[in-house]
């Protein structure tokens, strides 16, 4: 976690430095949905007790506020603070056992953005930020099958967790991601546009304070949403 905020800390630094002598360009805001494909990814102690990759998925709801900065015309660059709901279900397997897990997470990051515009009603932007995802609730899956194909020999452990059970299960409690994005913006107006859009990211997920047990993730996926600002 501390290499995630020494990150944040640093493009926060950069693009306030890097923008100050520049003319305010105006507010800007997007509201967008974002879903995809997760791989999971087991860490070192989740490996040794025989789990490998699994799939998932991951959906987002954000909204993107900050401030839009013109360099020179047809380029700009976008300090944005991200928050909002994120849902991520996580996957691993081995020979005699799955464990899936679920949270539901209030996300927080920051996502600064270098704008393109191209004249008229078309503009691009490309992203890349991080945060963490605080889970508020969720659950644990852990099926355990000891005679392979054998039902009888199957036993399912589910529990559903509240913020206070995951707090005493995982170490930290949280879940950073980077995310990197690019997005297409049609304007409709000279401050009103529609987000079309895909990411790259990755989830540094918790482990688990009795053996250390963890699953990162490498997330991909579309988004679609709308922007409030000026254009590049």
């Amino acid at each position: 976690m501390k290499k995630i905020k020494k990150f944040l800390l640093t493009m926060a630094m950069t693009m306030a430095l890097g923008t100050s002598a520049f003319a305010s360009s105006g507010f800007e805001f997007l509201l967008n949905w974002s879903g995809g494909l997760k791989l999971g990814i087991p860490n070192k102690a989740a490996k040794t007790i025989g789990y490998e990759k699994g799939g998932g998925f991951d959906t987002a709801i954000t909204a993107q506020i900050g401030y839009m900065f013109q360099v020179k015309d047809g380029f700009g660059i976008s300090l944005l603070g991200e928050l909002g709901y994120a849902l991520d279900y996580y996957n691993m397997f081995s020979d005699i056992s799955s464990l899936s897990s679920m949270f539901n997470s209030f996300q927080l990051g920051l996502l600064p953005k270098f704008n393109i515009g191209f004249g008229g009603r078309h503009g691009l932007a490309i992203g890349i930020g991080g945060g963490v995802k605080i889970p508020i609730s969720g659950n644990y899956t852990l099926n355990l099958d000891l005679n392979g194909a054998n039902p009888d020999g199957s036993a399912l452990t589910q529990l559903d967790l509240k913020r206070e059970d995951i707090i005493s299960m995982y170490n930290p409690a949280l879940i950073g991601y980077i995310k990197a994005s690019i997005d297409y913006y049609l304007f409709f107006t000279d401050s009103i546009a529609m987000e079309f859009g895909l990411y790259l990211g990755g989830d540094f997920g918790m482990k688990t304070k009795i053996g250390k047990v963890g699953l990162d993730a490498f997330d991909i996926g579309l988004q679609l949403g709308f922007r409030f600002g000026p254009k590049a």
